[in-house]
């Protein structure tokens, strides 16, 4: 995705204005380190907003009432675009204090233990808490644990999660330590240690005969850079193997990288449409944005880009197109981002349909940015105060911002405000004894039948004792950086 750095005349005018505009209230006095810094970091959010927000007119008012003594991380929450009354709905720019940490969460590389979880209650009588496994990472301290998707846990560091502790739990002693202590049903505890890795999102890949037919199954977890090899290479035995459908499992993908959303997209595409390169998406931008970059197309590809470094860039990929007519999504809330885009640029080309649960709306694509390269690249517009503190203040801050709509070729986005409504309502039970994958495992199964007969793969997994009945499903918030949707300047 290649991009040009907006380097409009306005600049000069947005500096000056914030500088007008921003100044020490004697209501909330600071030290001048502090006032420097606050500086150096609102007029970074504050052009970021001002020129590359997707809702920049909408917030026009708020923009005029920045102050330079504000705090720059509540300041963006607050400006950011809201309905009538006063909800989100641009739920996901963010500034942030720790860029680093953020662009390395989006790659998939996370101090963690490896597995992804839901919470239920354990009964009716929702006394008592419960933390269900999802699917695990190979090569994690989950993994070599043995968990497996549909363990049950009931306490965290020896206590039992209730409604009123659980969130203090989770957070403290599980999700933000660097150790933790789990305890399953049958009392047995099991300690891990986080660590650094990167969580390869391409999990499992089989081939089902259906009806006569080769269906293949691709379940991925998200849209990180590093997943392009893995994708390649799963395409590849997809094409050689002469699969006629292809299961998109995306129920747990919160989205990612649009370069990555755009390779796949390249191998699941007619193959004419790709080698023409035809338009696989189009962007909207705000007026400014629309004006500097003009009309923006991603378009289908049989060489992948200089994006995914050295390695793959300009491999030929003409081979690994899969040839299909048909694909059949599995989503849940928790897909987003890249994995309702992929769809909607798919639409026009390919018979999509979708099983499962509501997506999560996420329509729109953001870039990030960190303040640092925000003080390189407008070097020149700035006055010598501002790069002084730019320089000094700037490092380790960012932001992900909120820059366009993802359209189909003819504008349109059917999974905006509130996602896609699926085509066959499937309810996803991680407390089946079934990993992902296999062809027992509710989602799958549902689509299998639908697709028109009884399947068969080659290795079937042992099934583990039946999971016991548990209550309601409790909704746990994510990160607004887990549904990220990036497009890459460059």
């Amino acid at each position: 995705m290649k991009k040009r750095y907006i380097r409009l005349a306005m600049m000069l005018a947005v500096l000056a204005g914030i500088c007008a505009c921003g100044h020490n209230d004697p209501e909330n006095p600071t030290s001048k380190e502090e006032q420097d810094r606050l500086t150096a970091i609102n007029t970074f959010a504050y052009n970021m907003m001002d020129t590359f927000y997707l809702w920049r007119d909408e917030i026009e008012s708020s923009l005029k009432n920045w102050k330079l003594n504000e705090d720059p991380i509540e300041k963006v929450q607050n400006v950011r675009y809201k309905d009538a009354s006063g909800k989100d709905i641009d739920k996901w720019t963010v500034l942030t204090d720790d860029i680093d940490s953020m662009i390395s969460s989006t790659e998939g590389v996370n101090t963690t233990y490896g597995f992804d979880f839901k919470l239920y209650f354990t009964d009716r009588t929702q006394k008592y808490i419960c933390l269900v496994v999802t699917l695990t990472y190979p090569g994690s301290p989950a993994e070599k644990a043995g968990f497996k998707r549909g363990d049950v846990f009931l306490k965290i560091a020896g206590t039992e999660l209730t409604p009123d502790n659980y969130i203090d739990l989770l957070y403290d002693k599980f999700l933000y330590a660097p150790t933790c202590k789990l305890t399953d049903e049958a009392g047995k505890e099991y300690n891990l240690t986080a660590v650094e890795m990167y969580e390869n999102p391409v999990l499992a890949r089989n081939i089902f005969e259906v009806g006569g037919k080769k269906v293949g199954y691709l379940l991925f977890n998200r849209f990180t850079l590093n997943a392009a090899k893995d994708l390649i290479d799963v395409c590849r035995h997809f094409s050689s193997e002469g699969i006629d459908d292809l299961i998109l499992d995306m129920r747990y993908n919160p989205g990612g990288y649009v370069v990555t959303e755009t390779l796949l997209a390249s191998m699941l595409a007619p193959e004419a449409e790709v080698a023409a390169g035809s338009v696989f998406e189009t962007t909207v931008y705000n007026k400014i944005v629309a004006k500097a970059w003009g009309k923006e197309e991603l378009r289908f590809s049989n060489i992948v880009p200089d994006d995914f470094g050295e390695e793959l860039a300009g491999t030929d990929i003409s081979d690994a197109n899969v040839g299909i007519t048909h694909l059949y999504a599995i989503m849940t809330e928790d897909s987003a981002s890249a994995s309702e885009s992929i769809l909607v640029g798919l639409m026009p080309y390919l018979d999509v349909k979708i099983f499962g649960k509501q997506s999560h709306g996420k329509y729109c694509s953001g870039i990030m940015y960190s303040a640092k390269k925000f003080y390189e690249d407008y070097d020149e517009a700035l006055d010598a105060n501002q790069r002084t503190l730019g320089k000094k203040y700037s490092e380790k801050w960012g932001i992900y911002i909120m820059i366009g709509r993802y359209a189909d070729k003819y504008g349109n986005t059917p999974c905006m405000p509130d996602g896609f409504t699926p085509d066959y309502d499937i309810d996803d039970d991680p407390t089946e004894p079934y990993p992902l994958g296999d062809e027992r495992e509710a989602m799958l199964s549902a689509v299998l039948r639908q697709l028109g007969g009884k399947a068969s793969s080659a290795g079937r997994s042992a099934a583990k004792a039946p999971a016991r009945t548990l209550g309601a499903e409790i909704p746990l918030e994510r990160d607004p950086l887990d549904y990220a949707h990036i497009l890459l300047l460059h």
